[in-house]
């Protein structure tokens, strides 16, 4: 059982105080982790439904970011961070720019949107970037086609936008990607909490049984800045202790990538669907296709 932990921060709260919080309680269990940085704006309030079901993890200030008031620019804070997280010896990467834009927008917005958000974060990131190549994850497991075309040129060593069981090179509408994909193979914490009988008491129980069963590459876990760095930071620490039982068990993302083979990764097609206890459709690994 081997699992790589990736690490999602949407929000001002989330990069103030939820990702100093998973910093040091990584260092204290001696585990890397992937941490994944937007560089646009918070924009919380242009959700508010959402935002109001999750007011004590943004705070209730988030519910007027990018109506009321204008939406925090993450970017700063997120670079700094990303260079923090670096130095402290963990897998980074890239969430898009403003996570409320990429979540609600990304998977039906017409190419040429895509591509100059895509074209704005890479300038941002290269203001600060030092040539190495990093990951990029998407808010709520969307893509689009054009992002795969744009990731050709691109110095990202992986994308982590889907769901799925194993890493592969992913194809949407025709479009391939040389770039692989390692996918998001647990429930999160958010999911499981909707099942039967799952409570915040017993939901690391069922999330260890979840993970025990066994897959090619291994399991990656997402939890976000926003909610394990915060008010659920106990149920993380629980989570470590049961997963850090065996020798390597906890990894981060491109720990995975270093022990794969690209050149033998195969060619699935990237579907859309449902995942038991979240609203709305993902981006999923479906069939393999041709190489």
């Amino acid at each position: 059982m081997r699992v790589a932990l990736r690490i999602e921060v949407g929000t001002v709260r989330g990069l103030r105080e939820g990702v100093p919080n998973l910093m040091r309680l990584f260092s204290e269990f001696q585990v890397r982790a992937s941490f994944f940085f937007p560089l646009g704006r918070d924009l919380s309030g242009r959700r508010p439904f959402h935002t109001w079901r999750e007011r004590s993890a943004l705070g209730l200030p988030a519910l007027a970011y990018g109506t009321f008031l204008p939406g925090p620019d993450l970017a700063p804070e997120s670079l700094r961070l990303l260079r923090l997280a670096r130095d402290n010896g963990h897998d980074v990467g890239l969430f898009g720019m403003s996570p409320v834009r990429w979540a609600t927008r990304l998977a039906h917005a017409e190419a040429p949107w895509v591509e100059r958000q895509y074209a704005r974060m890479i300038e941002t990131y290269a203001s600060v970037g030092d040539g190495r190549a990093i990951g990029l994850a998407t808010p709520d497991w969307q893509v689009h086609p054009a992002l795969l075309a744009a990731l050709e040129s691109s110095r990202f060593s992986y994308t982590s936008f889907g769901r799925g069981k194993y890493p592969y090179l992913p194809q949407l509408q025709g479009q391939r990607s040389a770039v692989p994909e390692i996918p998001t193979t647990l429930p999160s914490v958010d999911e499981m909490l909707r099942q039967p009988g799952v409570s915040p008491d017993n939901v690391h129980e069922y999330l260890y049984a979840e993970s025990r069963t066994v897959l090619p590459a291994g399991h990656v876990f997402s939890a976000s800045a926003e909610h394990e760095g915060l008010a659920r930071l106990p149920l993380m620490e629980k989570l470590l202790v049961m997963w850090k039982g065996q020798e390597g068990a906890l990894r981060a993302l491109g720990d995975m990538l270093s022990e794969i083979d690209t050149a033998t990764l195969p060619h699935h097609q990237v579907g859309w669907g449902t995942v038991a206890g979240r609203d709305g459709h993902v981006a999923m690994q479906s069939v393999q296709v041709p190489t």
